[in-house]
């Protein structure tokens, strides 16, 4: 309910008298304060004061309706200024009665009195509370402003013109788009959809990117004013200082992954293959036709293209090893694409060194063709007890001609310095029954025997510098170490094969996903045990999720001083000394 304001200047204190019809009631309400006494109702004998003690304490809430001047007098401007006054007006106590003399009911009454209702003036308008955004409005009508010129229709035929391209910018899309097909043809669709993306196919590697062999490039000095110049710089960077440079470029990471001998599956460059060679840096791969690798040749060789562009334009710049089973007979790889190759038993029966040499050059220029430079063969177990596993791939039972033919087969297989050969299964398979694939084979010869048999073809071949690769196979070797796999025990590798024997090339371990190492042992936990034993090259991982966790296993050994960075230097300087020797490599000219 609005109050009425009183009329005139001089009654900010009086009440003025009305007439009876005129008279409105006006209840005062008891307020009750916490912390003070209710007022109590006025007795008989206080009821002679009783109503002026209501008028004195209604005069507090009617003195702010006072005003000076009379209704219509008063300006606009004159009333909001009042308004205003009496919003800001604190608010103030009531004052309290006089000490109660008795005990009242807790809740007391005030006796209503009836006062003159006073006389109707116009009411005050509220309080404007829009008026910050009116001030907000003026304000924004006091800046500065421009007409915008006049929106007019647009033509078809206009707007046709605006939409068509001009030549100079058609020209430069269509060159853009020639770029990313050019380079998607050479480079593979998964660069285009890997990790690198566009920019990698349309500009190339960043300047950023972890290119071992770019950095070493742009660090050396040029060699090019003249031809003394460049001989002298020659004589300086010998293949092995070459190779003690790409060392100390590498990244630990680069490092540990130049020792994963990985598989992969179906016949592209997936993208699952792609984070191997340009992420994970993998030193090797191998081809199976189970995995579906091998299709037909126009296929193989564009694969193999794309595996290595991928490691030198996206990777660390560094060639792999791209490995294959290809022994003839049952292991015959490359059959539906170049016929069938006669097996290691059949060129064993000839005693003929020369159709062994014969068939290395064959496989070789086979191998070579479709960009493929390591085979995984000759096959030097010296055969004794019947072995499923290796029907038909040795070249016989006796260890001197074994030691021949296989001989002749590297010599033609890696003549042209393309491909080279891996002899396998170190420490010998010929006199065990157990495929590694579903169990631990177990060899009881003695010292001696294996000394005379098994580890000749070995010995002799070592000596005569043939040997680049030697693959160690998954067994117990009672007369060296009885409790541990082979690929994993440091007295066969670093005690037999490295000491003894004295090879210093690659050694590899058969897949560490064979049921003769993966019945103990994890991936990640063979891999570390593999390089303690002295391995180089860790075959096993089949896809990209695997290698990750193996390079993290290795990653984790060296940081808590299981492997050492000198341990690893090893491997690598072994493995990318083969690569050089294959002619991956080359000295910066």
């Amino acid at each position: 309910m609005e109050r009425e304001q009183p009329p005139g200047q001089n009654q900010a204190a009086e009440i003025p008298e009305t007439s009876p019809k005129e008279e409105d009631t006006v209840r005062l309400a008891a307020i009750r304060i916490p912390g003070r006494p209710s007022p109590r109702r006025p007795s008989a004998r206080e009821g002679a004061g009783s109503r002026s003690d209501a008028r004195k304490l209604q005069a507090p809430l009617l003195a702010p309706l006072n005003h000076p001047k009379a209704p219509g007098t008063e300006t606009e401007q004159e009333r909001e200024e009042r308004a205003r006054e009496i919003a800001q007006e604190e608010t103030r106590e009531l004052p309290l009665p006089p000490p109660p003399a008795e005990k009242d009911p807790q809740l007391a009454e005030v006796e209503t009195a009836k006062l003159p209702a006073a006389a109707v003036v116009p009411a005050l308008p509220p309080p404007r509370l829009a008026s910050m955004a009116e001030r907000a409005v003026a304000a924004l009508a006091l800046l500065p402003t421009r007409q915008l010129p006049a929106l007019r229709a647009v033509s078809k035929g206009e707007e046709e013109r605006a939409l068509r391209l001009s030549r100079g910018q058609a020209f430069s899309l269509l060159l853009l788009l020639l770029i990313l097909v050019i380079n998607t043809t050479t480079s593979g669709l998964a660069q285009l959809l890997g990790p690198q993306g566009w920019a990698f196919m349309l500009w190339g590697p960043t300047a950023g990117s972890k290119n071992v062999l770019q950095q070493i490039r742009s660090a050396l000095p040029s060699t090019t004013p003249s031809a003394h110049a460049t001989e002298q710089s020659s004589q300086q960077l010998t293949p092995a200082a070459y190779i003690n440079l790409i060392l100390r470029t590498m990244t630990l990471d680069q490092k540990l992954g130049q020792m994963l001998f990985v598989q992969f599956t179906g016949p592209y460059y997936s993208l699952d293959l792609s984070t191997m060679v340009t992420q994970e840096n993998v030193g090797a791969v191998i081809l199976f036709t189970a995995n579906n690798n091998i299709m037909s040749a126009p296929q193989l060789k564009q694969l193999t293209q794309e595996i290595q562009n991928g490691a030198r334009t996206a990777g660390s710049g560094i060639p792999l090893l791209i490995a294959i089973d290809q022994e003839g007979g049952l292991v015959d790889r490359l059959r539906d694409l170049d016929g069938p190759r006669p097996s290691a038993a059949e060129i064993g029966a000839t005693h003929d060194p020369e159709r062994a040499r014969a068939a290395g050059l064959q496989d070789a220029h086979d191998l070579a063709a479709y960009g493929i430079n390591l085979n995984l063969a000759p096959v030097v177990d010296v055969t004794s007890v019947y072995n499923p596993q290796l029907d038909t791939r040795t070249f016989g039972n006796d260890p001197t001609s074994v030691t021949h033919m296989a001989g002749a087969y590297l010599q033609g297989l890696q003549q042209g310095s393309q491909v080279f050969g891996t002899l396998k299964h170190f420490p010998g398979l010929g006199d065990v029954s157990v495929d590694p694939h579903s169990g631990l084979p177990v060899l009881t010869r003695s010292l001696d025997q294996l000394q005379a048999i098994d580890w000749l073809p070995y010995r002799t071949l070592i000596q005569q510098g043939q040997v680049h690769a030697i693959m160690v196979t998954h067994e117990i070797v009672k007369a060296v170490d009885s409790s541990m796999p082979s690929s994993l025990s440091p007295k066969v590798i670093s005690g037999i094969l490295r000491q003894q024997l004295g090879f210093q090339g690659v050694v590899i371990t058969d897949s560490l996903t064979m049921e003769g190492v993966s019945a103990r042992y994890d991936e990640s936990q063979a891999a570390v045990m593999a390089v303690q034993a002295g391995a180089d090259l860790l075959m096993g991982a089949i896809s990209a999720q695997t290698a990750a966790a193996m390079l993290k296993a290795l990653k984790s050994a060296v940081e808590e001083g299981t492997l050492s960075v000198q341990r690893i230097d090893e491997s690598v300087r072994r493995i990318l000394m083969l690569k050089y020797q294959l002619g991956l490599l080359h000295l910066p000219q």
